[in-house]
């Protein structure tokens, strides 16, 4: 178990989440983190060869790394998921990265919880290495863990449309406190947004929408916990380390012309 919580933070709470969207089966990714499954792959990549990659079956063009559910599946149940399988569309590539993707850049489909422990280590990394110019990465919302995570979550996707998601993603991710309207109202005054506006788009039907097609494509690609990623078309499952990340990345930018989203 150790193993495990050093890379991914699993969802302990059965209460609001996403309106019960996101209440997920953890039975096998708990037996094969008691197997100790979870970090291997993930030894490979800092320490050996060229990591051994399995296709994920329904998800043409996309992988992860053999040996385990280091990488996500594929076959992990949601319990309670109400949205329909049309949040997603056609193609994965469009949910992953609605924006467009940047050339010569390698693109990361991010999915964190604010109350995640560690993605506040991965967000910032994840941030240098986009403002480097190495990636491009879409921050998808995936509150899990609590409702503050959900409360969260909807601030920081209401900041998007007044240009202020970086300011949220980094305050809320990195504080200790609750979101309570009154902390909101501070982050969006030192953002220099309207403060009511944020307030009341937090319950708007584009913040919905969001977070029900992030959900969408948390259960298609297995993510039983948070930090989730689909790095090029590696999907991965828990923390990296800066380093297992930057072979990562060499490996998808040497191989960027054979992955699905370009």
């Amino acid at each position: 178990m150790p193993l495990l919580r050093r890379q991914v933070h699993s969802p302990r709470f059965r209460g609001q989440g996403l309106k019960r969207r996101t209440l997920l089966l953890l039975g096998s990714g708990a037996a094969l983190a008691g197997l100790g499954l979870i970090g291997a792959p993930r030894l490979w990549l800092r320490f050996g060869p060229r990591p051994i990659f399995e296709d994920i079956a329904g998800l043409p063009g996309f992988r992860r790394l053999a040996g385990g559910q280091t990488s996500g599946g594929g076959a992990v149940a949601l319990i309670g998921v109400d949205h329909d399988a049309e949040r997603i569309p056609a193609s994965p590539c469009t949910g992953l990265f609605p924006e467009r993707i940047v050339s010569g850049s390698v693109p990361v489909a991010y999915f964190s919880d604010a109350r995640c422990i560690y993605c506040r280590t991965m967000s910032p990394m994840l941030k240098r290495m986009e403002e480097a110019g190495e990636i491009a990465v879409a921050w998808h919302e995936l509150p899990l863990l609590s409702p503050a995570s959900v409360v969260a979550a909807r601030a920081s996707i209401a900041a998007r449309a007044q240009g202020a998601f970086d300011i949220f993603h980094q305050r809320l991710m990195g504080t200790p406190f609750l979101p309570t309207d009154p902390y909101l109202r501070d982050i969006a005054r030192d953002a220099g947004i309207d403060p009511a506006r944020l307030l009341s788009d937090m319950n708007a039907p584009f913040v919905e929408d969001e977070l029900a097609v992030s959900a969408a494509l948390a259960r298609r690609f297995g993510f039983i916990g948070t930090p989730g990623m689909v790095i090029g078309r590696t999907v991965v499952l828990g923390q990296l380390s800066e380093a297992a990340l930057a072979r990562l990345l060499a490996i998808e930018r040497a191989e960027a012309a054979s992955g699905p989203c370009r």
